[in-house]
């Protein structure tokens, strides 16, 4: 009987094949759970590993997500508008995708000017104001790396305001403290970039039945291309 050799695909390898074959299964869109985390991560994966013939399928993510926002989608920054947004800028500043940021995240950004930020209670990063600094932080940089300008004049004053008040009562997490005082730094026009890390929004442990970025599959696999063990 003859031998016959079975190739066994190391871990990292696993882990994209799964990603790349349930990524438009996804039923979501957002940058947590759905379609945009994953489209990071494998932008990065392709740009690690040379790994050109994805580039299609990483397009073809990146189209549907965007061909798919509309209005009665939420803000949140884990799973609504602004994570997209979010990633949107991520991959044009990182140099992934072209575009003009202010232009593809015009409704997205309509949607939070005309919220009173002033008036909002959640903190937290995956539906308050934590996550929306993210967001205006980097839409702010990537508007101006192309001479452009995010947001209206009246809505960064009052994104200034709650992040004096937040540092003022001083009771949010490091995290939100330390993205309130870098808003105020880059609000005030000074040379402060914010730097994008996608592991920070990595969840340990994480589960083989999830596909997405905060606590699944491409999570892992970024992680793994970070060198991080499992």
């Amino acid at each position: 009987m003859k031998n016959e050799q079975t190739y066994r695909f190391g871990k990292e390898e696993e882990l994209f094949h799964q990603t790349i074959l349930h990524a438009n299964n996804t039923p979501a869109y957002g940058l947590f759970d759905g379609e945009m985390g994953i489209t990071l991560v494998l932008s990065e994966y392709e740009r690690a590993r040379k790994r050109r013939p994805i580039k299609n399928a990483i397009n073809f993510l990146l189209d549907n997500i965007l061909s798919n926002l509309h209005k009665n989608m939420p803000l949140d920054f884990a799973n609504g508008l602004t994570g997209i947004g979010w990633g949107v800028e991520y991959l044009i500043q990182k140099g992934f995708q072209k575009g003009v940021g202010v232009e593809i995240c015009e409704a997205i950004d309509a949607k939070l000017m005309a919220v009173n930020l002033r008036r909002v209670h959640d903190l937290s990063l995956e539906t308050g104001i934590e996550g929306w600094l993210h967001y205006i932080m980097a839409h702010v940089q990537g508007a101006k790396l192309q001479r452009r300008e995010a947001f209206e004049k009246g809505f960064l004053a009052e994104c200034m305001d709650v992040c004096h008040q937040i540092l003022l009562e001083g009771k949010a997490d490091k995290a939100l403290l330390s993205l309130s005082n870098k808003m105020i730094h880059i609000l005030k026009g000074e040379d402060t970039p914010y730097s994008f890390h996608l592991g920070q929004f990595i969840q340990e442990p994480y589960s083989e039945k999830a596909l997405g970025l905060h606590h699944g599959i491409s999570g892992q696999l970024y992680k793994m291309m970070e060198g991080h063990s499992l």
